[in-house]
């Protein structure tokens, strides 16, 4: 996409129709030589002109433009050098500089260097491009075939239009590899030949008549009269290419290697149980330490790791895929791209809306996530029997026991294993053979900020301070979006086709201002569910109800993974949200604006939280970690008599020594007296602590702080379309996170939440600069709450 720069007018994309006129009126400086050629004009002598009328004569316009009046070029050189001194409480003397600017912003005219566009850094002729541009690059196009060769003509005929293919797609490919290795704004100025008359079919007609005049400049030449070289431009956008470590090649294929080795393990262990049984023994106490934790903890342990690992992974997927679209070659529209939810989507669907809409990065990774994080711990649980058969080591507790492995579960493991390891390959192809358009991370408001002051993408959000996630997808639906030198950007020169608009008809997010786990309707369930586990776990195993895990101990490992996924969301949710509850309490201070928890890899959270003193965060990022733990020692306790261990404690040492038969239940299992009791109380623990953890979240987060969930790009910019704290924002677009942080520090200001002036003097709903009006409630207008006689109605009392 090209734009133009318009320093005076404000900021907007080259439409169609001037990118034609623009190509018309190019033309090359080659012409020049048939301007010599050109027979003198006569000039017709008229009756004169009035002399004193020059005193009131238009200044003459150079270049084709219009020149503007002096008050709004003074406004626009004020907008860039004094908006910050302009705004600040106090400065009465430039109260007109803001009145203009809020004119102009009203307008649609963007003020202060916000939408200037794309500069090119440098430009290039196409001959010095070719030139200068290694040997190895310019190859011939390949021959044609022998049988092609046979026809001269023919032969000529292909062989020129395969000529023209091969030098536009090596001034592409050079011109892309110029801005790439210079990581500036190309812009290569092509010439090509005119289509005129054969030169042996001149009219001497077309060199003079009637119409005559004189000849202002070579673009008035008639093309019917001599042919003449055509300019046309071609900008080359650097593509940067920067990804987190988690999606980078050594990180995916140490995942595939790892899917692949832990798929030949399992099969190994199983060859290795039907020559041999893995363990032998008689009681709990005969097995060795370490091999006791090999074949009890570690199987559950290396499951789980290996699902984080997938995790993190998929979680960077997800939160870039939208800036990898936009990169794309014709940018992408607003429904695949800026107003898409991969974060907070519910994950047993997700894979089926980024298959949709032909993310299939997303897909992959979602699939391999959920069969790593789900069914690899289930099936490994199931994988690990012990025999012989629970009424059997209850008749005789003291009798050989073996540990092998099911042929079945084992089998479902194996191909479980396989397939994410062919799925980590997919993955590996498609996210090394793309660039991601990125020059560095994009962390929370700062970072959006950043990309968006350059273009005019904002006054595509007008009034939609609050509006909801259908009514931004009405609007922006048949839009498209570029992402170009680390700035976003609309396309209005692509245009969607009507089935591309009919495809989007429909959005999948949700309409409620409040994520669903810090609801009512999903943080009740999920209470009752770790409530259900707390109470059942000593009834499973104190009760005869133990009968059921004896039969599928599998199941208590199921219920395990299900409450670590409902945990899962709840913890994105607040990641999510923090920052804007920051806000939301008025006078935030600079750091708020970078602050992204999402950002974050698994257990790194809870880290950056308590280092923040960002206490809630931290316990629940903390609770995801126990959230593993719990899956490994519930499983443990999947195959335990828990009655036999309390009658060991009810009875005393001595009794125990003299009555042989007491207590011998407990060597029925698997369990030593020790080893069960901690896996309990740690067990108990962990359900405890999420069970207060959760009550706590949805209390401190109930309440609703923001008119709709910040979980997509659109909203994001929809709340600080018109903050005048984007003036601080100004060629920030190539700078790190750390280098945002410390130029809004600073500056010295903090922020908001809540309702305010913006740039254009209407009241706004989002984040900005501190003094806001008000703070946002829930179901409050501003206007109802502090004008109730502009309101045709009294009922907001």
């Amino acid at each position: 996409m090209i734009y133009t720069d318009y320093s005076k007018n404000g900021y907007s994309p080259e439409t169609d129709g001037q990118r034609i006129a623009n190509k018309k009126s190019s033309r090359g400086f080659g012409s020049g030589r048939a301007l010599k050629r050109t027979p003198p004009t006569i000039l017709e002598e008229d009756d004169g002109i009035d002399m004193g009328l020059l005193n009131h004569a238009q200044p003459i316009s150079r270049g084709g433009e219009v020149e503007q009046p002096a008050e709004d070029r003074d406004t626009a050189r004020l907008a860039v050098d004094d908006i910050p001194l302009a705004l600040r409480p106090g400065t009465w003397h430039n109260q007109g500089l803001v009145r203009k600017l809020q004119e102009r912003e009203a307008q649609g005219r963007l003020t202060g260097g916000l939408g200037r566009g794309i500069k090119t850094d440098a430009t290039i002729l196409e001959s010095d491009l070719l030139a200068t541009s290694p040997v190895i690059e310019l190859l011939p196009p390949t021959p044609l075939p022998r049988s092609i060769s046979n026809s001269l003509s023919r032969t000529f005929t292909l062989g020129r239009r395969k000529s023209h293919v091969g030098r536009t797609e090596a001034v592409k490919r050079l011109g892309q590899s110029e801005a790439d290795k210079s990581g500036k704004v190309i812009e290569v100025i092509i010439e090509e030949e005119a289509i005129g008359m054969d030169q042996s079919e001149i009219d001497l007609s077309h060199l003079t008549g009637p119409n005559t005049g004189i000849i202002r400049g070579p673009s008035q030449m008639r093309q019917s009269a001599f042919p003449m070289k055509e300019q046309r431009k071609e900008i080359f956008y650097p593509q940067p290419n920067w990804k987190p470590f988690s999606m980078r090649w050594p990180y995916l294929l140490s995942l595939i290697l790892l899917s692949a080795g832990l798929g030949c393990a399992s099969e190994t262990i199983y060859q290795m149980s039907l020559k041999k049984p893995l363990m032998t023994f008689h009681t709990p106490s005969d097995i060795p330490s370490a091999d006791y934790f090999a074949f009890k903890f570690l199987p559950t342990l290396i499951s789980v790791t290996f699902g984080v690992l997938w995790q993190i992974t998929d979680f960077e997927v997800k939160r870039l895929e939208a800036f990898y679209q936009l990169s794309r070659e014709g940018g992408a529209l607003a429904a695949e791209s800026i107003n898409v939810d991969y974060i907070t989507n519910f994950s047993f669907l997700r894979p089926i809306h980024a298959l949709y809409r032909r993310h299939y990065a997303v897909a992959v990774s979602s699939v391999a996530t959920i069969l790593a994080n789900a069914l690899v711990p289930t099936l490994g649980a199931a994988s690990i029997v012990l025999w012989p058969d629970r009424e059997a080591r209850l008749a005789d507790p003291v009798g050989e026991k073996v540990i092998t492995i099911s042929r079945l579960w084992s089998r479902f493991l194996t191909a479980v294993f396989f397939i994410i390891a062919l799925l980590g390959c997919v993955l590996f192809y498609q996210l090394q053979s793309r660039k991601s358009g990125l020059l560095a991370d994009v962390k929370g408001i700062a970072g959006l900020a950043s990309m968006a002051v350059v273009s005019h993408i904002l006054m595509d959000f007008k009034a939609m301070d609050v509006a909801t996630p259908k009514d931004i997808h009405q609007r922006l639906k048949s839009r498209r979006y570029v992402l170009r030198n680390s700035s976003l950007a609309p396309d209005h020169a692509n245009p969607p086709t009507k089935h591309e608009r009919d495809r989007y008809e429909n959005h999948h997010l949700s309409q409620n201002p409040h994520p669903l786990m810090l609801r009512p309707l999903g943080a009740i369930p999920f209470l009752f569910g770790i409530g259900l586990f707390l109470v059942f776990t000593p009834v499973f195993l104190f009760t005869p109800a133990t009968i059921l895990t004896g039969r599928a101990p599998w199941i208590i490992t199921a219920l395990a993974v299900c409450i670590k996924l409902g945990w899962g969301s709840l913890e994105t949710d607040v990641r999510m949200l923090e920052p804007y509850y920051i806000l939301s309490r008025r006078h935030a201070p600079p750091k708020t604006l970078t602050l992204d928890y999402t950002a974050l890899p698994f257990f790194w959270v809870a880290v950056q939280a308590l280092l923040n003193r960002h206490w809630l965060v931290f316990f629940v990022g903390f609770g995801s970690v126990l959230a593993e733990l719990l899956t490994v020692l519930a499983t443990s306790l999947a195959t335990v008599e828990g009655r036999d261990f309390i009658a060991v404690l009810t009875r005393r040492a001595d009794d125990i020594a003299f009555d042989k038969d007491s207590g011998a239940d407990i060597n029925a299992g698997q369990e030593t007296v020790l080893s069960f009791w901690i896996s309990l109380c740690i067990t108990l623990f962990i359900l405890s602590y999420l069970f207060l953890v959760a009550i706590v979240t949805f209390l401190r987060r109930r309440t609703v702080f923001l008119p709709r969930q910040p979980n997509t790009v659109a909203s994001v910019l929809a709340f600080i379309h018109q903050s005048k704290m984007l003036y601080d924002f100004v060629g920030t677009s190539k700078m790190s996170t750390a280098e945002v942080r410390e130029k809004l520090e600073g500056v010295g200001k903090t922020y908001g939440m809540g309702w305010f002036k913006g740039r254009d003097g209407q009241r706004h709903c989002g984040v900005d600069e501190e003094e806001l009006l008000s703070a946002w409630k829930y179901g409050v207008d501003y206007t109802e709450a502090t004008r109730p006689w502009e309101v045709d109605r009294v009922g907001w009392l």
